[in-house]
């Protein structure tokens, strides 16, 4: 045998080896669950020619984790939420987008903000008015995607009032991946028709990062161990917004953002709803040892983290959009003096939180004249 083939065949073998090690590993880690790529979790997802992915209707999963244990279960709407009756006379309908900050699968469905406001809100409505609010949050949805599964899910809802619960975090650089979606068909093409071989790569490489327990986990040790080298790590993709020289795709990211909520905010109108955009700040914004970590992660790299530098980006960038824009850091930073406003383990709201959320976003809607007996359309 010569040496090329010699050679050839050594490495054939230790790719199928490193193949096959890769699949028990990643075999291991789902069986074993608490983590989004598990296979009881992916379950509750399917393809959408349009979005990407959806809510897989009528599908359930448990999902547990060394912090928490909830059940969740997609109704025939496709969204996390009760069944939805028709519309009854007297009733007032809000439909909650957003990311996994509203879907909020860390805690039961009664817990998340979306139910409490709900209760809050018919605790003092007098019949036959009733509110329905509708959680249709999607884990990984950006803006692009939250306006696309409006047009072709949630306005079958007939909602009164849409509230787009945007996180600066990370929503410009979400935005900007998925731009191509907010095509001159208004998002009537499917999602992707038309992507080139570049774009079809960073779609699977983030799918990838999702749905791949090990990947995530070399991922991580990875990064710890070139902190302890010294060497300058990657600054994370949902840490870029709040740079105080933010890269140029962020600014990209942001302007397509605004399209996506200008058109969320005309298709709303012509539905006769309103449209209300709500800020939800990161976990650092409001945990002062959580900022003084990254704020040093990110000087080693040579950036400057500003605290609040991406809620100020996206409140310019929504100057004018056409729907009121309210910023609920500072009554969370507030409500974060008394306890965790954030999971640690997680970044995703507590149920004191959700709690403390609802009540913020109830008053706004009421201090805002769109709830109560002098609420305008």
């Amino acid at each position: 045998m010569g040496f090329r083939q010699f050679f050839r065949s050594n490495v054939a073998v230790l790719c199928a080896v490193v193949v096959v090690e890769f699949a028990l590993f990643e075999a291991g880690f789902r069986l074993k669950g608490g983590s989004e790529a598990a296979p009881e979790f992916q379950r509750l997802f399917m393809p959408d020619p349009y979005i990407g992915y959806r809510l897989a209707p009528g599908a359930s999963a448990r999902f547990t984790t060394a912090d928490f244990d909830t059940r969740i279960t997609i109704n025939q709407a496709g969204v996390r939420d009760r069944e939805v009756a028709p519309k009854a006379a007297g009733e007032r309908r809000i439909v909650v987008l957003g990311d996994s900050l509203v879907m909020a699968v860390q805690v039961e469905l009664e817990e998340t903000f979306t139910a409490q406001l709900e209760r809050r809100l018919n605790a003092s409505a007098a019949p036959p008015r009733r509110f329905r609010v509708i959680n249709a949050g999607v884990q990984g949805y950006g803006p692009v995607e939250e306006y696309l599964f409006h047009r072709h899910v949630t306005s079958a809802l007939r909602p009164d009032i849409v509230i787009l619960a945007l996180y600066p975090g990370n929503d410009a650089v979400e935005a900007g991946v998925s731009a191509r979606r907010l095509d001159d068909a208004g998002g009537k093409r499917p999602a992707d028709d038309g992507l080139t071989a570049f774009q079809r790569f960073t779609q699977w490489r983030r799918r990838l990062m999702r749905r791949s327990v090990v990947v995530q986990v070399v991922r991580l040790r990875a990064m710890t161990l070139v902190g302890r080298f010294g060497w300058r790590p990657e600054i994370d993709p949902p840490l870029r917004t709040f740079l105080a020289d933010a890269p140029p795709e962020i600014a990209r990211g942001l302007d397509v953002m605004r399209e996506a909520v200008s058109r969320l905010a005309a298709l709303t109108a012509r539905e006769g709803a309103r449209l209300v955009v709500v800020l939800l700040p990161a976990r650092f914004q409001v945990d002062d040892g959580d900022y003084g970590r990254l704020k040093e992660i990110v000087a080693r790299s040579g950036k400057i983290l500003e605290r609040d530098g991406a809620t100020r980006r996206f409140k310019a960038a929504l100057a004018g959009v056409g729907a009121p824009v309210f910023d609920a850091l500072p009554p969370l930073r507030e409500a974060a003096k008394t306890s965790g406003v954030f999971m640690q383990s997680t970044a995703h709201f507590t149920p004191y939180g959700h709690a403390r959320l609802a009540e913020i976003v109830e008053r706004f809607l009421r201090e805002a004249g769109l709830v109560g007996d002098g609420e305008g359309r």
